[in-house]
């Protein structure tokens, strides 16, 4: 004879191991940034130190200060990395920032079009400047870097900007082109009757409705030109325009370097998209979400 174990009394081992690896899983994407910012606040000699340390026991500021002050701590004297680093941190928020300021302006003009004017070979086109963005940067980076020194334009922000704007346009306009496309026609056509130009309609009306899209074309834009490295390696050569991953690089080579200061600089480095994306957080989730449902 036969016993069933009644269902509340069953153990539900499905949730118990989805539970575990969903932990597991976070905890392999939070450690090393939580080691990482730990190290930051801790003097060399505990970094090092075996076995590990995962809470700082005297912590300290003077990594962070190293970047304001790079002869404050004499172990550093001569490090060009952290010399560098506050050149490099204001570099790529000129570049990432213009870079997302220049995608939406073109990325309007370019998605309400797709948008709203039927003409032959719209869909190709698009398809088009979406393979555009499959094309891998290495195979590209030869013809920039010749095309910017005929303009002469090494070693300037505009190089950077311009690049990463190829980079960053085609799926600006791939979302973009879908808020717009959700715009009721009824509400352009009302904004006429009041008189309204087309500039003002698309600030007053179509603009303010695709805000999510807007925002997520934007963090989009910014985060493609503030983690690029290559091009960033190849177009520039000194402090005037380097940026912070090509700054970062620089660390693993230089001998003067704590790791410890190593690691307040990829602190500083995480930490502006990151704060920029827990602002936006819903407005970006929001704008990626509708433009990858809608047609």
């Amino acid at each position: 004879m036969t016993t069933t174990i009644p269902l509340k009394y069953r153990i539900p081992w499905k949730k118990i191991v989805v539970y575990i690896a969903a932990v597991l899983f976070a905890l392999y994407l939070v450690l090393p940034f939580y080691w990482i910012v730990a190290m930051s606040f801790m003097h060399e000699v505990d970094a090092i130190s075996l076995p590990p340390q995962w809470i700082p026991q005297d912590p300290t500021v003077e990594n962070y200060a190293s970047f304001v002050n790079p002869e404050g701590l004499q172990a550093l004297v001569g490090s060009r990395a952290v010399e560098e680093t506050p050149y490099a941190l204001g570099n790529s928020m000129i570049v990432a920032t213009l870079t997302a300021l220049l995608n939406l302006v073109l990325g309007v003009f370019a998605a309400y079009s797709f948008s709203r004017i039927r003409f032959r070979g719209s869909q190709a086109l698009m398809m088009l400047y979406l393979l555009t963005r499959m094309v891998p940067g290495i195979a590209i980076i030869i013809p920039f870097y010749l095309v910017m020194r005929e303009l002469d334009l090494l070693d300037t922000y505009l190089a950077l900007i311009l690049s990463y704007t190829t980079f960053a346009l085609p799926v600006t306009i791939w979302v973009l082109k879908d808020f717009f496309r959700a715009v009721p026609r009824e509400l352009e056509d009302a904004a006429r009757v009041d008189r309204c130009g087309w500039f003002r309609t698309m600030w007053t009306v179509v603009l303010p409705i695709s805000a999510p899209g807007l925002v997520a074309a934007a963090v989009f834009s910014f985060m493609t030109a503030w983690n690029e490295f290559m091009f960033a390696l190849f177009l520039t050569s000194t402090t005037a325009s380097k940026t912070m991953p090509v700054i970062a690089a620089n660390f693993a080579t230089d001998l003067n370097t704590q790791f410890t200061v190593m690691a307040a600089s990829g602190v500083l480095a995480v930490l502006p998209p990151l704060v920029l994306v827990l602002i936006f957080q819903r407005l970006i989730v929001q704008g990626m979400a509708a433009g990858s449902v809608k047609g």
